[in-house]
């Protein structure tokens, strides 16, 4: 192994001493090419005395030219000679006086969200305080009798209420009548133009009840109850808001995972320092203990274990011998290694998985996209009724009517109906993710909730991947290692489970996976085949697969292990056997789903004699063999003709159309390539009975949006009533407007706890 750099593996800012990493938060001098001046931003920079201490810290650093920190932008400019020091060190030294700090860049992707929630933050504060204040003013004209106070001391307390709520319009208020504003130039009804209405009429009435009074408005004001509606308002705004940066902010910690810089091997055998951006596929990188894996790759000396549950869900540390594959993302925990690169960059499975989150953040399920249909209607409902309000009370009291009216559109602010849905869809998926079940489709939650019958695969779903293989025959005319050689290198580039265990059996027994082939194909649910140069020199058409593919014949039915051909034309070259080991749990999981209810199919491309025989050991009843890809869909279409809403669990390989065609789908298995998976979603694990676990909280997560949906009519339907009667003041209405949308993410809030493992394990 050749010397690794001698770079402490202890500085996680190793990387930015690399010069491209450091130009993007860096300017060069002009007038010195060594000297850089670079830009970082320190959150836990709070006031004065933080930022002497830092400038104090980093200038006793040799090669630190200048320093400037500034409490109110949170940010530092390091002036430093690149000759003398490196960016790591100053970061270290940072860090270790406990002031962590992010490259500007780093921090401006992540600033919109930060602002944005501490935006709507102050908004809250400002319109609380103000309320408080109006509050103060109005109390005492609630409990006075009419000669208790002075006619100038009441219209005083009217000028400083309005004063006071000048604030709440014009800055607290602002999200609401921009986004109004916005619906109404697109000629569409938004859910912030009843409530824009509502907060725009109070105003106006308590404005000229203030400096004109006498007039039809009367000379009552509703300060008290605009500013306590907007200040409630804004409080589900900013639970929403803070709900939705908690799923964001784990997507963002998942992409900030992977190391800056890594060790590459030169063509001289030197270990060199390179960013990782510039890896590429069959590069040779020197990982050491406690660094995260930047690409995924084959571990060529060496042997460590790896720390795999972001990715998998698994909290046990996973072995990696030599020729084992490691995962980007995936921490190197006990020993240095060195590894060959074979994905990088959107190959990896770990970009995979944030593409996964990433997209099914966006989706709205079919529940969603109905309470967007009903959310429409009720908008015009709600200004109708607020129309009926105002002819109702006008001959009556017009100053009433207004009010009336206004407290209609307050009482009936759809915003518990509009967060029903997403806040407990994304409530589950960032706890599923926490747990290694990624979400392609967010409708996936509603579909699994609904399903009555489940189909599974079998291998590599049910059993697991590693196979026990024996090579029980070979042709005694053929070179044994020449069989050998071709077995390993017809099945090196399969992503099948089957052909991955063959791969695996047959470098066990030296054999060299870099046979010179031709003409390589893979046939779904039958095998491969491809074209070698015989120890005669002769080209042989060469078939490695099951019975029928292979052409043989002569194949024992009966047999419950499963049967793997090499042949070539019709002679038949060698025979393995594979005995397949049933998934720890898998009994007890299917046991349990079918207790529940669920009907429990098993369909497999493999021979009948072995299928049924694990459909014996766990108790499933329906199971066939011998199914190609086109023999599942048929299978599940004619189950969805019965009126079936069915689950399609496999292992997202080779059954890639029965799993777009089932109502919805699950693939298992940390093995999966991500890319290509159609599944709605992936459960990293290998546990399977987290299926169990899964459909409950599915079904608890539906549940919980139609108590939203439910609560959010009946609340409605009282208080729109009680409003147009005049019952129901604007304070109150702007009170039970609040209360809902915080009951709808109070009850949302239930799901982000999931316990994967509560399920009864039994007897494997």
């Amino acid at each position: 192994m050749a010397k690794p750099l001698a770079v402490s593996s202890a500085n996680p800012w190793q990387g930015l001493d690399i010069q491209s990493e450091w130009e993007r938060f860096s300017q060069r001098d002009a007038a010195s090419a060594e000297v850089w001046t670079s830009h970082v931003w320190v959150d836990n920079m709070h006031c004065a005395a933080c930022s002497g201490r830092i400038e104090q810290a980093i200038k006793q650093q040799p090669g630190v030219l200048a320093v400037h920190a500034s409490s109110a932008s949170k940010r530092v400019r390091v002036v430093w000679n690149a000759q003398q020091i490196s960016p790591s060190s100053w970061f270290a030294n940072l860090n270790e006086i406990g002031y962590p700090a992010l490259p500007v860049n780093e921090y401006s992707a992540i600033t919109d969200r930060t602002v944005q929630q501490r935006k709507m933050l102050w908004r809250l504060v400002v319109a609380v305080f103000c309320m408080m204040q109006v509050m103060m003013y109005a109390y005492p004209t609630y409990w006075s009798h009419s000669n208790d106070m002075a006619p100038d001391m009441v219209q005083l307390m009217k000028w400083a209420s309005w004063v006071l709520t000048l604030p709440v319009m014009l800055f607290s208020a602002t999200p609401f009548l921009s986004q109004a504003w916005a619906s109404i130039k697109q000629r569409q009804l938004g859910m912030d133009v009843p409530v824009s209405l509502g907060i725009i009429a109070a105003f106006v009435m308590s404005t000229l009840a203030t400096f004109a009074p006498g007039g039809w408005w009367g000379d009552v004001v509703y300060y008290d109850s605009l500013t306590m509606f907007v200040s409630f308002l804004l409080i589900g705004r900013w639970l929403d808001v803070k709900l939705r940066n908690r799923t964001a902010g784990a997507l963002e910690n998942m992409m900030r995972r992977l190391p800056n810089a890594v060790l590459k091997k030169s063509a001289p055998g030197e270990w060199v320092q390179i960013a990782a951006s510039n890896v590429n596929v069959g590069d040779v990188l020197y990982v050491r203990p406690g660094e995260v894996f930047a690409a995924d790759g084959l571990v060529l000396s060496g042997s460590t274990s790896a720390d795999e549950s972001m990715l998998t869900g698994e909290s046990e540390p996973v072995m990696k011998p030599a020729g084992a594959k490691v995962i980007a993302g995936s921490g190197n925990l006990t020993s240095a290694i060195e590894m060959q690169v074979e994905q990088v960059g959107e190959g990896t499975q770990y970009h995979a998985l944030v593409n996964l989150m990433a997209s099914a953040s966006t989706e709205k399920p079919g529940i969603a996209l109905l309470a967007d249909k009903v959310a429409q209607p009720f908008l015009w409902v709600v200004l109708l009724a607020a129309i009926y309000a105002v002819f109702f009370w006008w001959t009556t009291d017009p100053a009433k009517a207004i009010m009336s009216a206004v407290a209609v559109l307050v009482v009936t602010c759809p915003c518990a109906l509009s967060l029903a849905t997403p806040a407990a869809m994304l409530a589950s998926a960032g706890t599923f993710a926490k747990g290694g079940v990624l979400i392609r489709r967010l409708q996936a939650i509603q579909a699994i909730s609904e399903v009555d019958t489940i189909v599974f695969d079998k291998t590599g779903t049910l059993t697991e991947n590693l196979q026990q293989i024996t090579l029980v025959e070979s042709r005694d005319a053929w070179d044994r290692q020449w069989i050998l050689d071709v077995i390993a290198s017809m099945s090196r580039d399969s992503l099948h489970p089957v052909a991955q265990a063959l791969h695996g059996f047959a470098l066990q027994q030296a054999a060299q996976d870099q046979r010179v082939m031709q003409d390589w194909q893979e046939t779904v649910g039958g095998g491969m085949s491809a074209s070698f140069n015989a120890p005669n020199g002769t080209l042989l058409p060469v078939k490695l697969g099951n019975a029928e593919f292979c052409g043989v014949t002569n194949e024992v039915e009966g047999d419950a292990l499963r049967q793997v051909y090499v042949t070539t034309g019709e002679m038949m070259l060698a025979r393995l056997t594979l005995s397949e080991q049933v998934k720890p749990h898998a009994k007890a999981a299917i046991s349990q789903l079918i207790a529940h209810g669920l009907d429990i199919q098993l369909l497999s491309g493999d021979r009948i004699a072995p299928v049924k025989n694990l459909a014996a050991q766990l108790g499933i009843e329906r199971a066939f063999g011998l199914q190609k890809a086109a023999d599942k869909l048929q299978h599940v279409k004619l189950l969805q003709q019965q009126g079936r809403k069915v689950l399609m669990v496999g292992d997202g390989l080779n059954d890639g159309p029965v799993i777009a065609a089932a109502h919805t789908s699950i693939a298992m298995g940390s093995g999966v390539p991500l890319t290509q998976a159609q599944a709605d979603m992936v459960v990293l694990g290998n546990d399977i009975g987290v299926l169990v676990s899964l459909i409950s909280h599915c079904q608890k997560t539906i549940l919980i949006v139609k108590q939203n949906l439910l609560w959010a009519a009946l609340y409605n339907a009282a208080g729109v009533p009680l409003a147009i009667m005049g019952l129901l003041p604007a304070w109150l209405a702007g009170l039970g407007m609040a209360a809902s949308s915080l009951l709808v993410l109070l009850n949302a809030l239930r799901l982000t706890d999931w316990d994967k493992s509560g399920w009864q394990k039994g007897q494997a």
